[in-house]
């Protein structure tokens, strides 16, 4: 044997001690997923379940980041026809072309002021194409946040119906672009667009 050949399995027998006392350096890391401090759940969406439950995960552990990765660039939401004639001559500035930029800034504006969230949705409808990338879901919603004020506390509920359109990406993962917010048969809560409304600026 050569010594450069001795000399390079000396070499390469040090780097696989070192790999195999300090972790092997090229071990599999987890899944993309959004940029996160916290210690709210989070799963790749490779399927739209798991959007779904990244969205209820990133609501009720207040994470922005992970709320904000449940949507595509271009998201858009459409509040209910009702919602926007009740708002009168302050409707356009309330929800008129809301963007995933309004989106951010709605939540950023309830999370600091919500002790506790917590959003229960039931499935009523959805739309698989056999080898589609753009499909929706209609669900039925609860939302029900514990507002803090000094030591004062106000449980309120937001109830209605949301159809969620989501879209497959380039990225092997799936986004909601468009949400369409809607009442259904209870009229003494307010929906989940007030909400947006009333949490905009």
């Amino acid at each position: 044997m050569t010594t450069g050949r001795r000399v390079l399995l000396i070499l390469l027998a040090f780097a696989v001690g070192a790999m195999l006392e300090g972790g092997c350096l090229l071990s599999p890391r987890d899944p993309d997923g959004p940029p996160s401090e916290d210690e709210t759940e989070w799963e790749t969406p490779a399927y739209t379940s798991a959007v779904l439950r990244n969205l209820k995960n990133a609501l009720e552990g207040e994470s922005i980041g992970n709320y904000k990765d449940c949507f595509t660039e271009d998201f858009r939401f459409h509040v209910d026809p009702s919602d926007s004639l009740d708002a009168g001559q302050e409707a356009e500035e309330r929800y008129a072309n809301w963007t995933l930029s309004d989106e951010e800034t709605y939540v950023q504006n309830i999370f600091p002021r919500a002790e506790s969230i917590s959003l229960t949705l039931t499935e009523v409808e959805d739309d698989f194409p056999p080898e589609g990338d753009d499909i929706y879901r209609k669900d039925d919603y609860e939302l029900v946040i514990v507002w803090k004020t000094g030591d004062l506390t106000e449980e309120v509920v937001y109830k209605g119906q949301v159809t969620l359109h989501m879209r497959y990406r380039d990225t092997g993962t799936w986004a909601i672009y468009k949400w369409v917010d809607r009442r259904t048969e209870y009229p003494e809560y307010d929906t989940w667009g007030v909400l947006r409304g009333d949490n905009r600026g």
